[in-house]
């Protein structure tokens, strides 16, 4: 009985030094000394201050993300309109259509850098077949009455995903803009340029968006994971601890993850590279605590 008094003692002693340690040596010793950081943080059960650190982290690499691949999607969206307009002369909207300025023997395809363009009479699904028997992966499908984004999905496989980047929809809306003297009647290929680098500079927010929330919900999975498997092995600990220390030990791996995703994309996809993060980590964490048990026996001469 007198055992469980001290223990509770000693417990209730160290969360209250604890809580006096400053946030910011916590955050610092995840990144030296994870044994440190994580001890402190679970001993804290600060699991909402690590939602919120990961949750900046992860806004971060969304804004990182899309400054990297912003340039790229401007690059291919000037190669695009630069070789329709070649092609096909100036654009305007008629009763929900799109019409080209010059005539051309259609179906027209083009072999860019990194898309491929087509611009069709009519769809069907053996012109989509097609696409996938070509090298490129990705491309620009141009029709009457809307324009589509394509990629494919496993390599030699048959699916194709498919998304309208210009619906039927946005092209009557355009048209009723320049009747209404909004936007031009016609698009020469200067000014569909400036267009659309316009509308690929006003998709920043939008895409910093998703790749937050992609972000945050995979390392959040993780997390939550990780700290189920905390609450299983430690029975008679509280779950904020658990998921408190989860949430801590997912920052240092998902600040390192960000950082190959952004700048080596071809790394491989975020949630494998961070699965492989976070298990370096560990298994780091773990070669820490050993030497400072053993340098704790030497010490005490146990």
């Amino acid at each position: 009985m007198e055992i469980d008094k001290n223990k509770e003692c000693v417990i209730r002693t160290t969360e209250e030094i604890v809580a006096d340690i400053p946030y910011r040596y916590v955050l610092i010793n995840l990144f030296i000394h994870p044994r440190y950081g994580l001890f402190l943080a679970m001993r804290g059960g600060w699991w909402l201050r690590g939602l919120l650190v990961l949750f900046l982290i992860s806004c971060l690499g969304g804004g990182l993300k899309t400054f990297s691949v912003l340039p790229t999607l401007m690059s291919d969206a000037r190669e695009v309109v630069t070789f329709l307009s070649d092609e096909l002369g100036d654009l305007r909207f008629r009763n929900g259509r799109i019409i080209w300025k010059d005539s051309a023997e259609l179906p027209l395809t083009g072999h860019l850098s990194r898309l491929r363009v087509d611009v069709w009479e009519a769809d069907s699904a053996e012109a989509r077949k097609q696409l996938l028997r070509g090298p490129e992966k990705s491309g620009i499908v141009v029709l009457p009455d809307r324009v589509d984004y394509w990629a494919g999905g496993a390599p030699d496989g048959e699916e194709l995903h498919v998304v309208s980047i210009l619906p039927s929809k946005m092209i009557v809306a355009l048209e009723q803009n320049a009747r209404n003297g909004l936007t031009p009647g016609g698009f020469t290929k200067q000014q569909l340029r400036d267009y659309v680098q316009a509308v690929c500079l006003l998709l920043f927010p939008v895409l910093s968006l998703v790749y937050c929330l992609t972000m945050f919900g995979t390392i959040l999975l993780f997390g939550v994971f990780f700290s189920l498997l905390l609450r299983l092995r430690n029975a008679g600990g509280k779950f904020r601890h658990a998921m408190g220390m989860a949430l801590h030990c997912c920052m240092a791996p998902f600040l390192t993850t960000v950082v190959y995703h952004v700048f080596i994309p071809n790394l491989g996809r975020f949630e494998n590279v961070f699965g492989i993060v976070f298990l370096v980590y560990v298994l780091f964490m773990i070669v820490e605590d050993r030497w400072f048990r053993a340098e704790e026996k030497q010490v005490w001469g146990l």
